[in-house]
């Protein structure tokens, strides 16, 4: 389990991990459950980071120095899925023409914008809810948009037919194995109100549905871009609703 957990930082962070003494695709599949738990430490750090710059400098810039700080961490692993995703949706009519455009590197207006959008989005929210409800955010949505993005590997079908380097990790994931990969979520939830994490558990259920349908429609399933997409769609959706609170 240790090993299989090193692996997931290594695949989903660019943190330095030893090597895993016996990598197979069975062991990258495994290590997809860890994917909350990575996001749940990633938040972490970043709540440290946020924290510690708040005493440096104003709300606004601790919050961008903080979002930064997580590009260098995850090597801006679902910014790059959200950007490739909206280019091969937006770039094409035909399944097989849009899943083309998502792995081609180069990037397009429709991804340009997305990630433009998203980024802006996402900074001026955070200054705002920093501040009324502090830096440890970051654990909780962290944790529960990649929990919720996993959902994706349950529900859909991989829409890939030949093989990719993240195949192995994002193939369809049971649900048992799905609800035990979100019980290191638990102990967040104690952070706040319930009814404020209450009313968070409920809009990520509908941000991951209306996620799910839009995958299902554009390409017939979820690829890996999708999944970080759909982290980014959360964790944004997640903001703007618990600033609505």
């Amino acid at each position: 389990m240790i090993h299989d957990f090193l692996l997931a930082v290594g695949y989903f962070t660019r943190i330095p991990v030893p090597a895993h003494p016996n990598f197979s695709e069975t062991a990258l599949k495994r290590s997809a459950v860890y994917f909350p738990l990575i996001g749940v430490l990633v938040g972490g750090a970043l709540a440290v980071i946020c924290l510690l710059a708040m005493m440096l400098w104003s709300t606004p810039v601790a919050v961008i120095v903080t979002l930064a700080c997580g590009f260098l961490m995850t090597g801006a692993f679902h910014e790059d899925g959200w950007a490739d995703t909206f280019d091969g949706f937006g770039g094409a009519f035909e399944r097989e023409k849009k899943l083309s455009i998502m792995t081609d590197s180069r990037l397009g207006t429709y991804g340009s914008l997305a990630l433009w959008a998203v980024l802006t989005l996402k900074a001026l929210a955070l200054i705002e809810l920093v501040e009324v409800a502090g830096v440890l955010v970051f654990l909780l949505l962290h944790g529960l948009s990649r929990w919720g993005a996993m959902s994706a590997m349950i529900w859909l079908r991989y829409a890939k037919t030949e093989a990719s380097k993240a195949k192995p990790v994002v193939q369809q994931l049971s649900f048992g194995r799905w609800l035990l990969s979100g019980l290191v979520l638990t102990p967040a939830f104690a952070l706040w109100p319930p009814i404020t994490m209450m009313t968070l558990l409920l809009s990520a259920a509908l941000l991951t549905a209306v996620w799910l349908w839009l995958c299902y429609r554009q390409i017939g399933g979820y690829t890996g871009d999708t999944l970080g997409a759909g982290q980014q769609w959360l964790e944004v959706g997640l903001i703007l609703t618990w600033l609505a609170l």
